[in-house]
């Protein structure tokens, strides 16, 4: 009896060591458990609010008044979003409500510039109807660095129609091809980088436009086409750094 006793005695500090660790092995999976449900909170935030920029776009492609500025803002917010990325749950909830918020004002505020510029008999309003151009091509510019290709390309097109003839008309045709190259729509990209090279033959983005339409081009098997294009940068833009690089695609193209 007195054996049995000093072995369960011995064996009690045992059974609490074991019980100890069981305890942080449960503690460190529940841990985990919590990180893994926060990233997919934001995660899913993430998606929600792009989905929204996109909705925006295709809702109204003509984008007015200070809708850039409110673009700007909800880009700002993801940024946020993404520092905030180990912060608890009810700040990421926080955050997402002022996103909606922000993007039910900008659409409140589209809506309002439509409504008004029908009771005006459609009356344009000016070169800066549009808002602000370099904000406008930031926002865009910012929504095609992101992926979203529909929003970039509204507030691309948006800024040509209310500033055809603005410093950044060129840039805004020009991101207007990459958008829909990044879409994975090479004939529509095609034709957008052509229409850089016929509204602004004497920009910069001519040169680089032709040489994009030329790898779509080959790209496609297109090789006639492709040739032409490459021999159009040699010829007409000799000086330019794309002229060097549609030499390197003829050479490698050689006579086939």
């Amino acid at each position: 009896m007195i054996r049995r006793l000093v072995l369960i005695a011995a064996l009690l500090p045992l059974a609490a060591c074991v019980a100890t660790k069981q305890d942080v092995e449960e503690l460190r999976l529940d841990m985990t458990a919590q990180r893994a449900h926060q990233d997919s909170l934001f995660r899913a935030l993430i998606s929600r609010t792009e989905a929204m920029l996109d909705s925006l776009s295709d809702q109204n492609v003509r984008l007015r008044g200070d809708f850039a500025n409110r673009l700007l803002a909800i880009d700002r917010q993801l940024v946020q979003i993404q520092e905030l990325s180990g912060q608890n749950q009810a700040q990421l909830a926080g955050l997402r409500q002022q996103i909606e918020q922000s993007a039910t004002e900008a659409r409140r505020a589209q809506e309002a510039a439509a409504a008004a510029a029908r009771d005006n008999g459609g009356d344009e309003g000016g070169a800066e109807e549009g808002g602000d151009p370099q904000e406008l091509y930031d926002a865009a510019l910012g929504a095609l660095r992101r992926g979203s290709v529909s929003t970039a390309r509204s507030g691309f097109e948006e800024l040509l129609r209310a500033n055809p003839q603005h410093r950044l008309a060129p840039d805004a045709q020009y991101n207007i091809g990459q958008s829909y190259e990044q879409g994975r729509e090479p004939a529509n990209a095609i034709t957008a980088y052509a229409r850089v090279v016929e509204l602004y033959p004497t920009s910069p983005r001519a040169a680089a436009a032709l040489l994009r339409m030329g790898r779509l081009e080959l790209g496609r098997g297109n090789r006639t086409q492709a040739r032409t294009h490459f021999n159009a940068v040699v010829s007409r833009y000799a000086r330019s750094t794309e002229a060097g690089e549609a030499r390197t695609e003829l050479q490698r193209m050689g006579s086939r």
